[in-house]
């Protein structure tokens, strides 16, 4: 087996496409952090042009220089891992635009890798707090949350179905700012969680998520002493009867 394909199997990387020479990973500092960093060539042969479409033959598109990307992998051992990667670019003969190498690893314009994102999204459903996961996946407290909120729908199963029993909470995320979330109090599992916890936020999501059959279906709900969602619970929930709870939200920090 070659030293690519070694170093694919313990990154986690199926793209055949990146390639890695030997020597390829030391270690460094990033932020003033150890880190160990992975040297990588993203390259191969278009199929055709990214922007005009026209069909790769007799070298229409041909390669023209590469672009460095620092992509943050999940951590393998105790230090955050990141992967150089060198993208091969290209320029098109016909229309004269030139483009990037793409690997499913990464979404373009990005450099947080797909795995990160689902192991955020992963560790958000433990109930571990945004610094904490921030910490565990080498990227900021900010990434963490806006994983959370634009990435972690196709991730995650939509839950159409409120359970009989129903807990809200809320749990400071970033520098004073509050978020929203609702669990099954029965599983403790989290359903979904709001970046926001203005009543009028709450509602929204409610209506915009959950019929009134459904939310009339939802028999308790469980709220923290200090959260002020009573009127939401009277008004999404019209047959519940609400409960009161000082420990809700012991797991946060």
């Amino acid at each position: 087996m070659s030293m690519s394909n070694h170093i694919r199997i313990l990154l986690d990387i199926q793209d055949q496409n990146i390639i890695f020479e030997d020597h390829c990973v030391k270690t460094g500092k990033f932020k003033g952090n150890d880190c160990k960093y992975a040297a990588g060539k993203l390259t191969y042969d278009p199929t055709h042009c990214k922007t005009c479409g026209i069909k790769n033959e007799d070298d229409i598109v041909t390669k023209n220089g590469t672009q460095m990307s620092r992509i943050t992998l999940p951590i393998t051992g105790v230090k955050p891992t990141y992967l150089l990667l060198k993208k091969q670019r290209f320029v098109c003969k016909v229309c004269a635009c030139s483009f990037t190498a793409r690997t499913p690893i990464v979404k373009k314009d990005c450099y947080i890798s797909e795995h990160t994102k689902i192991q955020i999204v992963i560790k958000s459903a433990e109930a571990q707090s945004l610094i904490s996961i921030a910490r565990d996946c080498s990227v900021s407290p900010t990434t963490v949350q806006r994983v959370i909120t634009k990435e972690a729908k196709p991730f995650k199963p939509h839950h159409r179905a409120l359970p009989k029993h129903l807990s809200l909470d809320e749990f400071k995320y970033l520098k004073g700012q509050m978020a929203f979330e609702y669990i099954n109090r029965e599983t403790g599992d989290i359903l979904d969680i709001l970046d926001r916890r203005a009543s009028r936020e709450i509602k929204d999501h409610f209506i915009a998520n959950y019929s009134l059959k459904d939310r009339k279906k939802v028999e308790t709900v469980t709220i923290d002493m200090n959260a002020g969602y009573v009127n939401v619970i009277k008004e999404m929930f019209p047959k519940s009867t609400e409960a009161l709870s000082e420990t809700i939200a012991q797991k946060r920090i």
